[in-house]
C-alpha cells in the first residue's frame, strides 16, 4: 500500500422516497517513508475521516444530518469499539482522537471491493474512474432507502495483538524479610507527610484489592461497589495514623532488630513484677545498645517504645511512652525537617520540644537536630553567619624597609563643615598613610571630584617626595563616609590619576588587590581614620564647632602630628632602663630625595661625622633595626581568622550582605569565579547574582550583574 485516503458522499432522500448520493470531499495521504503496519494505515486514515467529519459540520451547518463511517478493516473497528483494553500509544492516542469526534455505533464495515477510498491510494485510468468505478455515486448500498443493519458485535482482539500491552500479573508469598529494602523507598519522599499519605493510600488499595478478592469469590457484585467506594474515598486521620504506625515499625525492624528480637523472646508475663521485667531485660539487652539505659518494650502494635520511669505520671499514653527512632536514617531526617518546619524554623530548643512533645524519642536528639538546623537552607538564610578564611600573609610592601611614605595608601574621610561667611560649605580629609613606619600625612579636598584629588596628592609629594606603590581602596565602604562620597570616588578618573602618578615616578594600584566592601583588606589605613577621628573631636570639643578652612588645616596638622607621635610597640613602656619607644617621627625628618637607600655601609662613628647626610642615614639604620627587633616581630601573630576554613568554589549558592538594606532583602547569587591567592585559599569571588529579568519564555533579557565581593560578605547556603 503505498498511501491510504477516504472519500465523504452526502446523501439526501426527498418527500418521494427518491435517493440522492454524490461525492462530497475526499482526501488521500502517502504513506510514511518508515514502514509501518497495516492496521495503523487503516487506523490513520480513520483519524483523516474524522478529522474531514468535523470540518464538513462546521460547513455545512446541517444539524439533523446523521453520519456513518465504513471501513474495510474488521481490527480499527475492534480498536474503536474497546475501551477496556490497554494499546500502546500510536494507537491509543488515534483511538481516543476518534472516540471525541465519534460513537462507536457509528462504525460499519464495508467489504474492500465495494469500498471506493481504495481508488484513492491504489490509483485508476480516467476512464475506469468514470465508467467503472463508484468513485463519485458511492456504493450501490447507499442508494438503497434502508442502510444495511448494524451488527451489534464489536469484533473481538487477537490476544496477540502486537498494539496490545501486556498485563503482568504477580503474586507475593508471605512477607518480605528484606526490610532494609523497604527502607529504602521510603527516600522516595522528602517530606513526612507525603510519606505517611503515600502508605495510607497503598493500605486502602490492598483494602480494596482484599474486597475485590472476596466479591469475585462470592459471586457478589454489590460487594465490588463498596469496595470500589472504599478506594475513591478520602484518606483520613486514621488512616495517617495507621500508616505512621507502618513506617515507624519497618524503620525499627532495620534499625533495631535484635533489640526487637530479644524483647520478643523474653515473652514476658503480666504475672511478674516491673522490679522482675527491668532485670530481665537488663540482663537480655546488651550494654552497647543504643536504647539500652531507655527501658524498651513492645507495644501491642509491636512498636518499640521507651519504658522509662515516669509511667505512674497522669500524662497520656504517648508522650509517657514514645516510639524510638534511630539516630541516622532517611525517616529520622524527615521526622526531624517536619517538626522543625512545624515550629518555622526556631531554633534547637523549641525543635526538640515540639519532637518530644508529639510522642518521638530520637536518639542522640541533641546532636541531630543541630546537625540538621545547621545545614537548614532557610535558617542560613535566617541566621547564617558569614564566611571566614585564615587571616592572609602581610604584604611585601609591609615588610621592606624602605623610606617614608615609599609604600603608602590614601582614603578618604569626612566630609567637615566650615563656615565661609554665611555659607556652610563641606571639606574632606584624604589620609596618606606610610605602611611601613604607619606614618600619617593629612591633606584638606574641597571636593571629591579628579582635580581635588590630584591637588591633595600633589601637595603631599611635595612635603613628603616621591613614592613607590599607593594602594587605595577604591569600594563602597569608606569609614565614616556618606553615600555620596563612595558613589563620587567611584566615578573618579582612573586614566588621568594613573598618568599623573606615572609621571611622578610611582605606581598606581586600582582596587584589584581590595575588593568591593572589604575595608578590613586596608585595615593599616582605615584604623588610621578611627586614630585622626578621636583627635579632632577632642580639638573641637575645646575648640569649637564653628570651623572655618584655616582652621580645619590647623586642626589637621596637629592631628596627624599626635597620631605620628604615637608608639609603636607597648612592649617596654614601664621599663624606665628600656629606650624610647619608636614612634613614626623618628623617621618623618630623616627622609631622603631619593626612594631607595644611598649605597654605603654606616657605622656608629658616622654619628659623630662632618657629614651630615652620614649622620641621618645611621640614626635611620638605628631606626630600622629596633624596627625589625621590636615592632615587626608584634606582627607575627594572627589576632582572628587563625585556621583554614572550607573554600568557595564555582557554583555555591550565596546569600551577599549588603549593610545598606534588611536582610530579607539581601540578593541571593551563585559563585561563578573563585580566586585563590598564593597560600591556596579563596578570599575574594566573583558572584553572579540573580534578578527577575526573565521573558515569557523563560530566557534572560540582559545578561547577569557580576559582582566582586570578598567572602567576609556572603552567606553560604
Amino acid at each position: 500500500m503505498d498511501g491510504y485516503g477516504q472519500c465523504s458522499y452526502l446523501r439526501l432522500i426527498d418527500n418521494k422516497g427518491q435517493v440522492n448520493c454524490s461525492l462530497l470531499m475526499s482526501k488521500a495521504r502517502v504513506a510514511p517513508l518508515k514502514p509501518i503496519t497495516i492496521p495503523r494505515l487503516e487506523l490513520a486514515a480513520a483519524v483523516v475521516s474524522v478529522k474531514i467529519s468535523v470540518l464538513l459540520r462546521q460547513e455545512l451547518q446541517f444539524p439533523d444530518a446523521l453520519e456513518y463511517f465504513w471501513t474495510d478493516s474488521k481490527v480499527v473497528i475492534g480498536y474503536v469499539g474497546n475501551d477496556s483494553r490497554r494499546f500502546h500509544v500510536y494507537v491509543a492516542n488515534r483511538v481516543q482522537q476518534i472516540r471525541s469526534h465519534s460513537d462507536p455505533s457509528q462504525w460499519r464495515y464495508v467489504e474492500s471491493e465495494l469500498n471506493p477510498a481504495d481508488i484513492a491510494s491504489r490509483g485508476s485510468s480516467a476512464y475506469a474512474l468514470v465508467h467503472k468505478s463508484n468513485w463519485f455515486k458511492g456504493p450501490d448500498f447507499l442508494w438503497n432507502i434502508q442502510l444495511p443493519p448494524i451488527e451489534n458485535v464489536i469484533p473481538p482482539l487477537s490476544d496477540d495483538d502486537k498494539e496490545l500491552k501486556k498485563a503482568h500479573t504477580f503474586r507475593t508469598f508471605g512477607a518480605s524479610t528484606n526490610l532494609g529494602e523497604i527502607c529504602s523507598r521510603f527516600e522516595y519522599f522528602s517530606s513526612w507527610r507525603r510519606l505517611k499519605l503515600a502508605v495510607a493510600l497503598c493500605l486502602k488499595y490492598i483494602v480494596c484489592l482484599n474486597k475485590r478478592v472476596r466479591s469475585s469469590k462470592a459471586e457478589q457484585p454489590i460487594a465490588q461497589t463498596e469496595g470500589e467506594a472504599s478506594c475513591q474515598s478520602a484518606v483520613s486521620v486514621d488512616d495517617l495514623l495507621v500508616a505512621e504506625q507502618i513506617v515507624v515499625k519497618a524503620v525499627q525492624a532495620d534499625a533495631f532488630y535484635e533489640e526487637i528480637k530479644t524483647l520478643r523472646n523474653l515473652n514476658v508475663s503480666d504475672k511478674l513484677s516491673d522490679h522482675e521485667i527491668l532485670k530481665l531485660r537488663k540482663f537480655a539487652l546488651k550494654g552497647n545498645s543504643p536504647i539500652f539505659r531507655l527501658d524498651p518494650f513492645l507495644d501491642q502494635f509491636g512498636l518499640l517504645r521507651v519504658g522509662g520511669r515516669i509511667k505512674r505520671a497522669e500524662l497520656t499514653f504517648g508522650f509517657k511512652h514514645p516510639v524510638i527512632l534511630p539516630k541516622r536514617g532517611h525517616v529520622t531526617e524527615l521526622v526531624i525537617r517536619h517538626f522543625h518546619e512545624h515550629v518555622h524554623h526556631q531554633g534547637r530548643g523549641i525543635t526538640i520540644n515540639e519532637i518530644s512533645s508529639s510522642g518521638f524519642w530520637i536518639v542522640n536528639l541533641n546532636s541531630r537536630v543541630s546537625s540538621y538546623i545547621s545545614g537548614c537552607v532557610v535558617c542560613k538564610r535566617l541566621r547564617g553567619t558569614t564566611q571566614v578564611q585564615k587571616m592572609a600573609d602581610l604584604p611585601i610592601d609591609r615588610l621592606q624597609p624602605a623610606p617614608p611614605f615609599t609604600y603608602s595608601g590614601v582614603d578618604y574621610f569626612g566630609p567637615w563643615y566650615v563656615r565661609e561667611g554665611r555659607k556652610q560649605l563641606k571639606r574632606y580629609g584624604a589620609i596618606f598613610t606610610c605602611l611601613l613606619c604607619r606614618a600619617v600625612h593629612i591633606e584638606v579636598a574641597s571636593s571629591l571630584d579628579t582635580d581635588s584629588f590630584i591637588n591633595a596628592l600633589r601637595r603631599f609629594l611635595s612635603i613628603r617626595g616621591p613614592i613607590r606603590v599607593l594602594r587605595s581602596d577604591r569600594g563602597t565602604s569608606f569609614i565614616g563616609a556618606a553615600r555620596e562620597l563612595r558613589e563620587a570616588v567611584s566615578e573618579m578618573d582612573d586614566d588621568r590619576v594613573s598618568q599623573y602618578l606615572l609621571e611622578s615616578n610611582c605606581d598606581y594600584v586600582v582596587f584589584k588587590t581590595n575588593v568591593p566592601s572589604a575595608s578590613h583588606m586596608g585595615g593599616v589605613w582605615e584604623r588610621q581614620i578611627r586614630s585622626v577621628r578621636n583627635v579632632l573631636s577632642s580639638l573641637m570639643y575645646q575648640n569649637g564647632s564653628q570651623l572655618d578652612d584655616e582652621g580645619l588645616r590647623t586642626f589637621m596638622c596637629e592631628a596627624a602630628a599626635v597620631v605620628n607621635s604615637r608608639p609603636l610597640t607597648v612592649e617596654n613602656l614601664n621599663d624606665p632602663l628600656s629606650l624610647d619607644p619608636l614612634t613614626p617621627n623618628h623617621l618623618l625628618t630623616m627622609k631622603s630625595s631619593v626612594v631607595l637607600s644611598p649605597p654605603g655601609q654606616f657605622e656608629k662613628s658616622n654619628l659623630y661625622s662632618r657629614k651630615r647626610w652620614r649622620r641621618v642615614q645611621y640614626l635611620a639604620d638605628e631606626f630600622w633595626s629596633r624596627w625589625r627587633k621590636e615592632f615587626l616581630q608584634n606582627l607575627q601573630a594572627r589576632s582572628k581568622w587563625v585556621k583554614p576554613e572550607q573554600n568557595l568554589s564555582v557554583g555555591d549558592v550565596v546569600l551577599v550582605k549588603d549593610d545598606n538594606v534588611p536582610r530579607c532583602q539581601w540578593s541571593l547569587g551563585r559563585v561563578s569565579q573563585a580566586e585563590p591567592d598564593q597560600d591556596g585559599l579563596v578570599r575574594k569571588v566573583t558572584v553572579a547574582v540573580g534578578d527577575s529579568s526573565l521573558g515569557k519564555d523563560g530566557r534572560r533579557n540582559k545578561p547577569l550583574t557580576l559582582l566582586e565581593r570578598p567572602i567576609h560578605k556572603l552567606v553560604l547556603l
